[in-house]
């Protein structure tokens, strides 16, 4: 039997190649490893590639059941894919889409064993497998839902990234609109002139690999849209406070937090037991509290999440460990809890920053790195003479705007010469008291 070699068998198993050794290279990346939208995302991925190898095969034998299989493929790379978008958006795998999805592949799966679905013909100079009728619409249907879906996840990660990673999700929505709304003009063109299937293979294996790369580069790129995480905060069990760190702004106050967490530790054996997990329900988040021998953990975000629940716990686990020598000896002090930003890096790095929302935004500068001038420097030393009270009250002034320290050195000043006056007044008092008796 003569082997119907031609260029789409080649460009087919070319393409097929490729996507699955990026789709390879993807698990030897150990910050998306246990992201599980990426898991179905994959799979999808894995899908196309097999889709691709089978289309290769069923034009190099000219078989009739290879073009069956190959076309039932698009069914359940459809499926993954509306799942981990679903799940990257929303973080639940149910959608309408996915529904109409599992119903269009019902009847999908039925056309497939009927009679003709796909035929032999001769098209630009080489026999081709054509699939004919209904069978053919449907896989139309399929094609044109992954490339809405993933056109949709490209431009809604990109319109709400942060401005940290914005590069990251321009390159990640450059490969999506590559391997969507381009591939898919080649490939309505094809349905014309077959040669345009060309150009559509080429332009999805351009673009996969790009979005690939972007997501390999920043996987905080996935979690931009389900939901946003806004504070963490350590406190120990007599309510001080040990470690706090911001991912973005909350239109929750800071009293309100704090009130949450101190009341939570005062009601814990009625709320919940040690080591349990509580969801307290807020107008503008939810706020997420653990609770363990040694301290108390609350996270505040846009919405309950499991993964987030998750990863307060491990958070609380390794900080009561990391630190358990200094919680036993009832440490207050906030810089000895300082490089619990490892745990934030082993738990949270994948949720993105959102404190920043312009390139043109200044920043503020860690006390330690900041600078102020020496005159002023030299009033703060005056005044507190307790070194540690000292860099504390430093610091605090070096992130804040320099009126704010000039105001506070006047109202400084304010108060001890009101202090003078009452004190030279209640001796006053005392005389005049005195020379009644």
């Amino acid at each position: 039997m003569a082997l119907n070699w031609n260029i789409e068998v080649i460009v087919d198993f070319i393409v097929s190649l490729v996507i699955l050794i990026n789709m390879i290279v993807t698990y030897f990346t150990s910050k998306s490893q246990k992201i599980t939208s990426l898991l179905y995302i994959r799979l999808s991925i894995f899908g196309m590639c097999i889709f691709m190898a089978m289309d290769g095969l069923s034009f190099l034998f000219v078989s009739e059941m290879l073009a069956r299989i190959t076309g039932i493929i698009l069914f359940p790379t459809t499926i993954f894919l509306i799942i981990g978008i679903n799940y990257t958006i929303r973080e639940t795998f149910y959608s309408k889409g996915l529904i109409m999805c599992f119903g269009l592949g019902a009847l999908f799966t039925y056309l497939t064993f009927q009679p003709g679905v796909a035929k032999p013909s001769l098209e630009t100079g080489y026999l081709r497998m054509n699939w004919t009728g209904a069978f053919n619409i449907l896989a139309i249907v399929f094609t044109a839902l992954m490339a809405l879906y993933l056109f949709y996840w490209g431009l809604k990660t990109w319109v709400n990234a942060p401005v940290l990673i914005k590069k990251e999700a321009s390159i990640f929505f450059l490969g999506i609109i590559i391997a969507s709304p381009v591939g898919m003009v080649f490939y309505f063109l094809y349905l014309m002139e077959p040669v345009f299937i060309l150009a559509s293979d080429f332009s999805m294996i351009i673009g996969i690999l790009i979005f690939l790369i972007a997501i390999l580069r920043e996987p905080k790129l996935l979690y931009i849209l389900p939901f946003t995480v806004y504070r963490i905060s350590v406190k120990d069990r007599e309510g001080f406070p040990l470690f706090d760190h911001d991912w973005s702004k909350s239109n929750i106050s800071d009293t309100i937090f704090t009130g949450f967490l101190n009341a939570v530790q005062l009601m814990s054996e009625e709320v919940m037991n040690i080591g349990g997990l509580l969801d307290i329900n807020l107008e503008e988040g939810i706020l997420i509290l653990r609770e363990s021998k040694l301290i108390t953990v609350g996270l505040v975000a846009s919405k309950s999440s499991k993964l987030l629940s998750e990863s307060v716990v491990k958070f609380t686990n390794d900080f009561e460990i990391k630190f358990e020598k200094e919680l036993r000896k009832s440490v207050k002090n906030m810089s000895q809890y300082e490089d619990a930003f490892e745990l934030i890096e082993k738990y949270f790095s994948n949720f993105p920053y959102k404190i920043l929302k312009s390139k043109k935004q200044p920043l503020l500068l860690a006390g330690k790195y900041a600078r102020i001038p020496l005159e002023i420097e030299n009033k703060l030393k005056t005044i507190f003479t307790d070194e540690k009270e000292y860099e504390f009250i430093k610091t605090e002034l070096q992130r804040s705007p320099f009126y704010f320290t000039k105001g506070f050195l006047s109202l400084y000043d304010e108060v001890k010469k009101e202090e003078r006056i009452s004190g030279e007044e209640l001796k006053y008092l005392d005389t005049e008291v005195s020379n009644n008796k």
